[in-house]
């Protein structure tokens, strides 16, 4: 028996590592670490999207990145990410891109390379929705 007990047993949180908002768009979006707060902040500012599941710091193939699986119901927070990213283009020294996926590795896009009205489209039309509920 333990001596140092001291109330209640740890009682772990539920975590929610899986889209569950049917109809949603399920997307990838991989950046710089250093980015990962801001993103966070960003993709769930308009209430359009949710992070299910964020790592601040993975090695993909090589190369360190924030990754963040999204489920959204809108893209309105795309375009919040995108004015976010030029502006932080024009303030910080180091460039960096926001690269989008779906299935988490089938590339769609990124900022530096494609038009956002051009993005979006992609997106809408690329992008896993989340079954509904039987």
């Amino acid at each position: 028996m333990v001596q140092w007990w001291r109330g209640r047993r740890f009682q772990p949180k539920e975590k929610v590592s899986e889209p569950r908002t049917p109809g949603a768009w399920v997307l990838t979006v991989r950046s710089a670490p250093l980015r990962y707060d801001e993103l966070r902040q960003l993709v769930e500012s308009t209430g359009e999207a949710r992070v299910y599941f964020g790592e601040a710091l993975a090695y993909l193939q090589g190369e360190a990145v924030a990754l963040l699986r999204i489920e959204a119901t809108g893209f309105e927070w795309v375009r919040r990410l995108y004015d976010w990213w030029q502006v932080a283009q024009l303030r910080d020294a180091v460039p960096f891109d926001v690269r989008f996926y779906v299935r988490d590795r089938e590339f769609v896009g990124s900022f530096r390379e494609d038009q956002l009205q051009e993005l979006l489209a992609r997106l809408v039309e690329r992008a896993p929705r989340v079954e509904r509920a039987a």
